[in-house]
């Protein structure tokens, strides 16, 4: 009996050199409105977002409290190997929410996670003691139900890296 197993770990790398655009020509994949802009040998895969021009790493493994998840996003990432010139970064709520709409939960891999975003909670609180004693908090982006929550900033999430 033959098993065929399909994984993005599994295919072959593209788009390790070039331009955007190039980069983009030599994967030849699109799904929706993302195109995929390179694959390393490890599988990790960034997609651009065609209708923002936003450019999505992949889902990091390891879980991140809110404090950790900024500094997931800096040039240890496996996307910074891969485009060195891209400044990657946290993504907003409002760049989830848009890239949902463009149908990023079926384009892209990973997206049944919880993400941090870099959008704090405002407080509605006006005195500062009262401010204090409430537990910080930030909005998570929920991908499998495509809807923003709130997290408190000790919360273990997913870290998925943004830049242009």
């Amino acid at each position: 009996m033959f098993l065929f197993i399909t994984s993005s770990a599994w295919s072959s790398p593209c788009g390790k050199e070039g331009t955007i655009e190039e980069r983009i020509k030599n994967c030849n994949s699109a799904k929706g409105e993302f195109a995929l802009v390179a694959r390393s040998e490890q599988g990790v895969e960034i997609y651009k977002d065609l209708k923002t021009g936003l450019l999505w790493g992949d889902r990091i493994t390891t879980d991140f409290n809110h404090y950790g998840s900024p500094k997931a996003c800096t040039n240890d990432l496996a996307e910074a190997a891969l485009l060195s010139e891209v400044k990657w970064r946290l993504p907003t709520i409002n760049e989830f929410e848009a890239a949902a709409s463009h149908g990023m939960k079926d384009s892209l891999p990973h997206m049944f996670h919880a993400f941090w975003t870099s959008t704090p909670i405002k407080s509605r609180s006006k005195s500062r003691r009262r401010r204090m004693a409430q537990p910080a908090q930030a909005y998570i982006w929920d991908g499998m139900e495509q809807r923003s929550d709130v997290g408190d900033l000790k919360d273990a999430a997913s870290v998925r890296c943004v830049g242009r």
